[in-house]
């Protein structure tokens, strides 16, 4: 009979011992990973868990996204009042925040009774950041609205101050936006003002007039390709002829040059040239 020594049982071929390795990193592997993740989760769990929720008296007209998040309200939901309220909607009474949509009955009973409405008209003064007490004349004592406009190209700042009562920052935003362009050809623009909020645009959109033959005259050597393309005359490939014939002249283009560069319409020549500042 053949006795077998104890040793044999732990003997392995290279072979052996490789797969031994490999199977050993693979469960080495397994349990970090195993550690990593759910150390990522109890992280996640206690960052939730350490979230304040604080209590104060708010208007869901005018409250922003960070305080709405203070009162627990999910991020969902806040994203959901924030588009609500830039599509111009508007909470008139405490129940209608009741019926934004995604807000649970126990959020909303949590938070009743710190909801305070105030009327529309204070509320729309409230359009833009860090200047709430300023007054928007917007509806008169009745809520009726005010028939009045802007034209928003020759409007200086004395007329943009008496009929907006915006802060004094916004109004020189605004000008020099329209300085940079060389005038505004479309109401739009002006919400890329910077510090423009959309409910602030959407409070005077009703109002803006663009008078383009008060509008005043584009450098035709200062403009760009959103100047030529905002004139409604030419299509793309054209204004690219027109920029790379200006960076051939030393930054400078004439005005046969342009015309003969376009091949423009003699109707066309006439609106472009009422349009602009010719050099020659």
């Amino acid at each position: 009979m053949i006795q077998s020594n104890w040793k044999d049982y732990f003997s392995f071929s290279k072979k052996e011992i490789k797969g031994i390795i490999v199977l050993g990193f693979i469960l080495l592997g397994s349990i970090l990973l195993s550690h990593l993740f759910s150390s990522k989760s109890l992280s996640s769990l206690v960052a939730k868990q350490d979230r304040k929720i604080r209590f104060f008296v708010f208007d869901p007209n005018t409250i922003d996204s960070v305080q709405a998040l203070d009162l627990g309200i999910p991020e969902k939901q806040v994203r959901t009042l924030l588009r609500y309220r830039a599509k111009g909607g508007f909470f008139k009474e405490k129940q209608d925040f009741s019926k934004l949509y995604g807000l649970t009955t126990e959020m909303y009973n949590t938070l009743s009774p710190f909801i305070k409405i105030a009327g529309r008209e204070k509320s729309l003064n409230t359009g833009y950041s860090n200047h709430s007490n300023y007054r928007y004349p917007y509806y008169s004592k009745n809520k009726e609205k005010i028939n009045w406009t802007i034209d928003i190209n020759t409007a200086m700042e004395e007329e943009w101050e008496r009929k907006t009562n915006w802060p004094k920052g916004l109004i020189s935003r605004v000008l020099a936006y329209k300085n940079y362009l060389g005038a505004f050809t479309k109401p739009s623009q002006l919400s890329k003002v910077y510090g423009m909020s959309d409910s602030l645009y959407q409070l005077i959109r009703p109002h803006i007039i663009i008078d383009m033959q008060k509008a005043p005259s584009m450098n035709m050597n200062t403009m760009r390709f959103n100047d030529w393309k905002n004139l409604g005359l030419f299509t793309d490939q054209q204004i690219w002829v027109i920029l790379k014939l200006k960076k051939e002249n030393g930054g400078r283009i004439g005005w046969v040059a342009l015309i003969e560069a376009t091949d423009m319409t003699q109707a066309e020549a006439i609106e472009l040239k009422r349009r602009l500042r010719i050099n020659d």
